[in-house]
Parts: structure tokens; sequence; C-alpha cells
């Protein structure tokens, strides 16, 4: 019995689907998750650099309030704090649009 013309072509065909199917299945969530981890290794590095830049600003003032003001000695007028710029400004890496 001879076999059909079309099984070695087939044959050689639906190998290489199942492999490069594979190849998919093992390649794409690998460098997904590499990005995502790229993505968020580079908020975490803004945040950090953001609250470091925040924290010597308020060292440099001297105070360490929550925007409360500063009191009289009884403790009757309450005087809100002069704003200050920030001194450097860092964008967050992700932006909502």
């Amino acid at each position: 019995m001879a076999a059909a013309t079309w099984a070695l072509p087939v044959g050689i065909l639906s190998t290489l689907c199942v492999l490069m199917f594979i190849f998919m299945w093992w390649w794409f969530p690998r460098t997904f998750r590499k990005g995502i981890r790229a993505d968020m290794d580079r908020v975490d590095e803004d945040r950090r650099v953001r609250e470091m830049s925040a924290a010597q600003q308020r060292e440099q003032e001297g105070n360490i309030e929550l925007g409360m003001g500063k009191t009289t000695g009884d403790g009757s007028a309450v005087h809100p704090p002069p704003y200050q710029p920030a001194v450097a400004y860092h964008p967050p890496a992700y932006t909502s649009y």
C-alpha cells in the first residue's frame, strides 16, 4: 500500500505549527511578566524619589506636621503653614489618560 503524497507535507506543516504554538505559549507570558516587572520597578523608583524629596523638604523646614498649622502658646490661634513649592517635581511613571 503506497503512502499518500500529501502525508509528508501535512506532517511537516503540522509539526511546525505545534512547535511554533509551544514556543509562543512559553515566550509571550515570560516576556510580558518581564515587561510588567520593569514597569513596576520604575514606578517604585519614582515613588521612592518623590518620598525622599518630600522627606528632605520636611527636614529642611524643621517641623514634621500634617498641614494643621502652628498654634500659639495657649493653643487658641491656628496659623496655616506657608505654601512652599516642592524642591523637585518627579512625575509618576504612569499617568491616567
